[in-house]
C-alpha cells in the first residue's frame, strides 16, 4: 500500500483518488475550498461515454437529451446556424456542484480521506523527486503526488526547469470569462432554442442557456473583459432573449477557461498532473470534464501497473503515453482548429455562415469531438473545393492543412519510453510547434 496525495479536488483527481483507494492505497485529497463550496454553480454538458469508460455509477437524472445549439453571427441579418445533437449521442448535463458531490461521495465510499479549507502552496522536492506538498498548515510527504489544482496550479509552477513541464499558460491558451445565472421571466419561450451562442467580436462570444427556472450566461473573450463590456453584452443578450431576467441568482464570477492542447510533459518522479493542471481540455468548448474522467482512469491504471511502488517518471510515462494515444493527439488536432479562429474576423465568420461554407452538422461534430483523425483531411479537402471564389478563406484552410500535416510528423517524435533528455526534446518540439500557429509567428521557421 502506498501513501498518495491528491492536490486539489478536480474531476480527474477525484476519479484517480477513488480508483486508487479501491486498489488499497492510502489516499488523501487536499482542497482549498470548503466541502460545500467546491465546483461552480453552473451546468456543463459532456459525453456520457467518459463515465462508461471509467466504469462509475452516476444518478440517472444527470443524463439529458443532447443540446441543439443555435449559433448567431455578429450580423443579425445573417441567418443563424442550427446544430442538432448527433443521432445516438449520450449526453450528461449536470451542475458542477452536483458533479463534485457525486464524485467526492464515490471517492469517500472507496476510502479516500478529504482535507478541506486547506490550500496547497508548493511541492516538496528532494533530489530529482517530488515527495510531498506544503500546505498553509503543514508539510505532507507521500509516495506519489497527483496534481489536480487546476490551470494555475502552484505545484506545476514551482517545478524545476529540468523536469520539462511547462509552467505557465500563454495568452491564447485560455479565455477570460464572466459567468452569471439570472432569473427567468414568465412567458412563452422557444424550447428549440435553449442553447445559443452569439459572436460579439473578433475575439469573443456569448453563450446563453435557458433552463426551466433560470438563464445561464457565459461571456468569453481572448482579451480581458472589463465591467463595461459585461454590462453591454448582458444588455444585448437580454434584449434578444426576453425570457432573461436581470436578477442575479448568486454572484456573477470572472474566471479563466483553458482552451489549449495538453501539456507536452506532465509526469516526473513522484508527480503526475491531471485535468486542468495538465490542460486536458477540449479546446473548442473549453470543457475538460470528459477528458479528465478518462485521464484519471488512465492514471490509476498506470499506478496499479507499478508493482514496485516507486512511481518514477519512467513508469508514470505509461500514463502519459496512453493518454496521448487515446485522447491527447486528437485533442491537439482540435486545438489546431481552435488556433485558426484568430485568423478570421467576425465579418468573415458572417460570410462563412451566409454562404453555408460550413454546415450545422460539421460545427456540431467539432463541438462534441465527433471527428476522428482520419476524417479531418477529407473534410478540409471538401471545403477547399467550395472556396474557389473566396481565396482568403482558401489560404486559411491551406494553412490548417499544413499545420495538421506538420503535426502528423511531430507526433512521431513522442518518446516510447521516458528519459529526461527525450522528454526535454519532445517538450521543445511540441511547444515550438504550437507557438508557431499563433498570429505573427512563422511555423516553418519555428519547427525547423
Amino acid at each position: 500500500m502506498s501513501k498518495i496525495t491528491v492536490a486539489g479536488a478536480g474531476v480527474g483527481g477525484l476519479i484517480a483518488a477513488m480508483k486508487l483507494a479501491q486498489a488499497g492505497h492510502d489516499v488523501t485529497v487536499y482542497e482549498k475550498n470548503s466541502a460545500g463550496d467546491c465546483g461552480y454553480e453552473q451546468k456543463d454538458s459532456f459525453d456520457a461515454s467518459a463515465v462508461e469508460y471509467a466504469g462509475i455509477e452516476i444518478p440517472g437524472d444527470f443524463y439529458a437529451p443532447g443540446n441543439e445549439i443555435t449559433f448567431f453571427p455578429i450580423d443579425e441579418d445573417v441567418a443563424p446556424l442550427k446544430m442538432p445533437p448527433p443521432e445516438g449521442y449520450k449526453n450528461i448535463t449536470v451542475d458542477r456542484k452536483k458533479l463534485f458531490s457525486c464524485l467526492s461521495s464515490l471517492a469517500a465510499d472507496a476510502g479516500v480521506k478529504f482535507v478541506y479549507d486547506t490550500e496547497v502552496k508548493s511541492p516538496v522536492i528532494l533530489g530529482s523527486r517530488v515527495c510531498g506538498i506544503k500546505t498553509e498548515n503543514e508539510t505532507v510527504y507521500s509516495d506519489l503526488i497527483i496534481d489536480a489544482c487546476g490551470m494555475n496550479s502552484p505545484l506545476r509552477k514551482a517545478l524545476p526547469e529540468w523536469m520539462s513541464i511547462e509552467k505557465e499558460a500563454e495568452s491564447r491558451d485560455f479565455l477570460y470569462a464572466y459567468r452569471a445565472i439570472f432569473d427567468r421571466k414568465d412567458g412563452d419561450f422557444d424550447t428549440g432554442e435553449r442553447y445559443k451562442i452569439y459572436v460579439h467580436s473578433d475575439t469573443g462570444f456569448t453563450w446563453i442557456i435557458t433552463e426551466d427556472d433560470c438563464v445561464d450566461v457565459l461571456i468569453v473573450d481572448f482579451n480581458e473583459i472589463p465591467y463595461s463590456k459585461v454590462a453591454d453584452e448582458l444588455h444585448k443578450v437580454s434584449v434578444r432573449n426576453p425570457q432573461m431576467g436581470m436578477n442575479l441568482i448568486g454572484n456573477g464570477k470572472f474566471m479563466q477557461i483553458p482552451v489549449r492542447q495538453p501539456l507536452a510533459v506532465f509526469v516526473a518522479d513522484g508527480y503526475a498532473a491531471v485535468g486542468d493542471s495538465a490542460f486536458m481540455t477540449y479546446a473548442v468548448k473549453g470543457s475538460g470534464i470528459a477528458y479528465s474522467i478518462k485521464a484519471g482512469t488512465i492514471l490509476a491504471r498506470a499506478v496499479a501497473e507499478d508493482t514496485h511502488g516507486l512511481y518514477e517518471a519512467e513508469t508514470l510515462w505509461n500514463y502519459e503515453k496512453d493518454f496521448f494515444n487515446e485522447i491527447g493527439f486528437d485533442a491537439c488536432r482540435i486545438a489546431l482548429i481552435k488556433n485558426l479562429f484568430p485568423y478570421f474576423t467576425a465579418d468573415e465568420i458572417n460570410e462563412i455562415f451566409s454562404k453555408k461554407l460550413i454546415t450545422s452538422e460539421e460545427v456540431e461534430k467539432l463541438l462534441t469531438g465527433g471527428y476522428r483523425k482520419s476524417e479531418l483531411p477529407g473534410l478540409i479537402k471538401d471545403k477547399l473545393k467550395l472556396l474557389g471564389d473566396v481565396p482568403e478563406f482558401r489560404s486559411q484552410l491551406l494553412m490548417l492543412i499544413g499545420w495538421l500535416g506538420k503535426f502528423a510528423l511531430l507526433d512521431s517524435f513522442f518518446p516510447a519510453k521516458y528519459t529526461r533528455e527525450d522528454a526535454a526534446k519532445w517538450n521543445e518540439r511540441y511547444s515550438k510547434f504550437f507557438a508557431g500557429t499563433l498570429p505573427g509567428q512563422n511555423i516553418n521557421e519555428i519547427t525547423e
